[in-house]
């Protein structure tokens, strides 16, 4: 039989390391039961400080909206849209890994 719609799996997976224009990161999430609980950037590589300081703004904003939404369906931050694209893939990426719906 096939899970329903909702149905996710759980685990903690990590996304791809993805490229956007001024560095690299990638997405860690854990998902229990279906729920996204815990989402965490272990790797985050910026080419100057300028990015830096904005990854470091863009990131947690991402992270709650990530949370309180339970889905991919955020809109990117103003003025991170690559740091917010970058998120998105990879993050997606691992939740695909996660079959999480």
């Amino acid at each position: 039989a096939k899970a329903g719609p909702t149905a996710g799996g759980s685990g903690t997976v990590t996304g791809p390391n993805e490229q956007f224009g001024y560095g690299q990161l990638d997405v860690k999430v854990t998902v229990p039961n279906g729920r996204i609980t815990s989402i965490s950037v272990p790797s985050l590589q910026t080419a100057e400080p300028t990015s830096q300081q904005i990854c470091d703004e863009a990131i947690p904003m991402l992270t709650s909206e990530v949370k309180s939404a339970q889905s991919l369906n955020i809109n990117a931050i103003s003025g991170a849209t690559y740091t917010s694209e970058a998120y998105a893939q990879s993050l997606q990426a691992a939740l695909d890994k996660l079959h999480f719906k």
